[in-house]
């Protein structure tokens, strides 16, 4: 009686319509791809899931049909978006964007379109499916409803479901169907058939349009539980935001060929399955999906209720997670409950699975730290629990993720984020940010460490035993401080000793430059470069600046996962600093510097970035802006066998000034295409010093000016890779 008028609100909002609503009688229109009014297959249906790199909803449905097939206006219209370039070219008349083909070249933004007459453009060469969406961002619908969308379509085959499992919902432990408790997760792999058996796999592995489920008596004659709508808790009429993707599937488990469903949440909040509003016997958990077609797949699955203590120790907290010559050393606090029995810490290689490294035998219920004395020879990332005495043992929710890295240079990623307060945009209890944060580091081919900021703090780890730091606040705030006095003042010394940092989160200029004291603001300016212009940038697009470190980076997107940031600051540059990132509309969104901090004669560096590193939307990237950042910091590194390895680097010419000539000089980490130029400070090309093939390692180049004028000059290199789409960029 409770549960129901919850879930429906969550349809209203977040539209899950109810059968009969305005959406659900919108008007139909003919297919695409000829033949217009004949069914087709279906590749991909609408909300099913991707992921796990860039979680989210999927926003249309997938048409396949080979590649140049001709792509047609299904209604008549005027062409309002043309981006004619990358995979993800598309068309967009009025309601509907035709996405993955190469717009016909006779097509301008403002021209009439017809359906079944105008061709918008040809399936681009490698995809092999147009991308139909039928609805604007925020008020995206199925093209595959009932009773509307693309006419006439055929789906005679049911759902399958399968994989059951159970889930503790306050700690995540699994339980067996027999030994139900509390209140119960349920996750369950659904398959849509849009195809017959035997075809593409492709057709067969889709999201379902409706999900749901009930508790039923053993005998399954009675229902004893339904929520939603006669059992519905999904239905998928229009798309829902992409932060609650992993409220409906489970992060865990779920991929773009296997959609795993929790029925026992709702959309925009996680929710549970109450065992303890029946008394501890035998039922019979019901399952099910459905399509668009009236289809609808069923799964049984026998439980038992028992109840018992099932209160898990208080979460733990990771203090630091940091690899030194003794090994890996671990400490955390927290977890105290009077049946407490240990601790547990479990680990992971990207790309593996959560093991059991240390348990409870060896990490009583007095520890608080533990050394294991060889660090990985791979990134590895742990997170600990607390448990209990029983048997099997309640187990606490997990920390955040912490890991390290062996490598010639220390680089400690800071744990700055601590905001999970509803204000915010994270509300989870625990994130797995550094994980994020260090598998690019591993790629960018630096060791690595990670310590809570309090750790930093209060001394447990200090910051001038790193050769760099990554300090990651993701949206913290003016209340949870984003730098506090304490570490304002232990970042000012590290940066005037010579020290390299990079930072990134939404409200640094908020919290220091609008909200914080002098002092906050003279840190902002004169540590951090940058001064506060505004609080909210209108974009959710980013790129790199023409002569900055992020040079050649295109627009890329973040702010959408694994949380939104609706907020993030813009900047104006400030003491030396230079602009190193804008976003799509052109406001400064990030900045680096190179020099002396504050009168020191040490030269240290600055990277800052207005937004959270972590939401930005491709893994590439995210690589990619580690790695330059890296570069930035350490030009040349040693490698661990003894041979030297390189950042891609250009030195500052020699001698400098100088009238008759002067040599560049520069460093690549791979053999690659270079074209070495020379501009004057209005940007225009004055020579081309070099435009070859060079091999790996250090190279030097001569150059005279020749007659042009006296003045300061611009020297650009251009670095390409054959497994590179656009060059890495040097200036100096």
């Amino acid at each position: 009686t409770v549960i129901a008028p919850i879930f429906t609100a969550a349809w209203l909002v977040w539209g899950l319509l109810p059968v009969g609503s305005a959406l659900g009688q919108a008007a139909s229109y003919p297919w695409p791809l000829q033949p217009f009014d004949s069914s087709q297959r279906i590749t991909g249906t609408f909300s099913e899931y991707r992921g796990p790199a860039n979680p989210h909803f999927h926003n249309a449905v997938d048409i396949p049909q080979a590649d140049g097939t001709p792509v047609y206006a299904v209604a008549d219209g005027r062409v309002t978006t043309i981006a004619p370039s990358g995979s993800n070219a598309y068309v967009r008349v009025e309601n509907f964007a035709y996405v993955h083909i190469n717009p016909s070249p006779s097509l301008s933004v403002g021209d009439s379109v017809f359906a079944r007459q105008t061709i918008l453009g040809t399936i681009l060469p490698g995809q092999g499916h147009v991308h139909f969406i039928d609805g604007y961002p925020g008020s995206r619908r199925n093209a595959i409803r009932d009773g509307g969308g693309l006419t006439p379509y055929e789906d005679p085959w049911a759902p399958e479901l399968s994989g059951v499992r159970f889930y503790l919902a306050q700690t995540g432990q699994r339980l067996a169907s027999t030994e139900l408790t509390s209140g119960i997760m349920i996750t369950v792999r659904v398959q849509e058939k849009n195809a017959p058996p035997g075809t593409s796999t492709a057709g067969l592995n889709n999201g379902a349009y409706t999900v749901g489920y009930k508790i039923l008596s053993r005998d399954r004659q009675t229902e004893l539980f339904v929520p939603g709508q006669d059992g519905v808790v999904y239905r998928f009429d229009s798309m829902p935001s992409d932060s609650y993707v992993h409220n409906v599937f489970h992060d865990l488990q779920a991929t773009t060929s296997n959609h795993v469903y929790i029925p026992t949440n709702e959309v925009a909040r996680t929710s549970s399955w109450d065992t303890s509003a029946l008394p501890d016997g035998d039922y019979t958990v019901l399952l099910f999906a459905g399509d668009t077609r009236g289809n609808v797949g069923e799964l049984y699955v026998d439980v038992t209720v028992s109840q018992r203590d099932i209160l898990a120790p208080p979460q733990p907290l990771f203090d630091r997670v940091v690899a030194d010559a003794a090994g890996v050393n671990f400490a955390w606090s927290g977890g105290d409950a009077p049946d407490l029995n240990g601790f547990r810490i479990y680990s992971l290689v990207e790309g593996g699975n959560w093991t059991l490294a240390h348990d409870e035998r060896s990490l009583g219920p007095d520890a608080v730290d533990h050394v294991a004395p060889t660090v990985p020879a791979t990134a590895t990332y742990y997170h600990a629990a607390a448990v209990d005495t029983l048997s099997p043992p309640n187990e606490s929710l997990q920390t955040d993720v912490y890991g390290v890295a062996a490598g010639n240079r220390r680089v400690l990623i800071v744990d700055g984020f601590d905001r999970t307060e509803s204000s915010g945009s994270w509300n989870e209890p625990r994130h797995t940010f550094g994980f994020v944060h260090g598998r690019s580091l591993a790629v960018a081919g630096v060791g690595f460490s990670t310590a809570s900021n309090e750790a930093v703090a209060e001394q447990r780890v200090r910051l001038e035993d790193y050769d760099a730091v990554v300090w990651m606040l993701g949206d913290e705030s003016t209340r949870d401080e984003t730098f506090s006095s304490v570490e304002q003042s232990l970042v000012r010394s590290y940066l005037e000793s010579g020290g390299n940092l990079f930072v990134s989160g939404s409200e640094i200029g908020w919290d220091l430059g609008n909200r914080g004291s002098t002092s906050d603001q003279a840190f902002l300016s004169d540590y951090l470069k940058v001064t506060y212009s505004g609080d909210d940038s209108n974009s959710l697009t980013a790129r790199g600046t023409t002569a900055g470190i992020f040079s050649g980076m295109t627009l890329f997107s973040y702010g959408s996962s694994p949380y939104e940031e609706d907020w993030p600051d813009y900047f104006s540059v400030a003491g030396g600093g230079e602009a190193a990132l804008t976003y799509g509309n052109g406001l400064l969104a990030g900045v680096q510097y190179e020099g002396p901090f504050e009168g020191s004669a040490e030269t240290g560096r600055l990277v800052l970035m207005g937004f959270p590193f972590e939401t930005i939307s491709s893994r590439t990237v995210q690589d990619e802006i580690m790695q330059r950042t890296m570069g930035f910091f350490f030009p040349e590194i040693v490698g661990t066998d003894g041979s030297e390895t390189f950042a891609l680097t250009l030195h500052e010419a020699y001698p400098t000034p100088f009238s008759d000539v002067t040599t560049f000089s520069f460093a690549l980490p791979r053999p690659g295409r270079v074209r070495l130029s020379v501009f004057d400070v209005l940007g225009r090309e004055v020579a081309a010093v070099a435009n070859d093939d060079f091999g790996r390692g250090e190279h030097r180049l001569t150059w005279s000016p020749g007659e042009l004028a006296s003045g300061v000059y611009l020297c650009r290199l251009d670095f390409e890779r054959s497994v590179r789409t656009t060059s890495i960029v040097r200036v100096r």
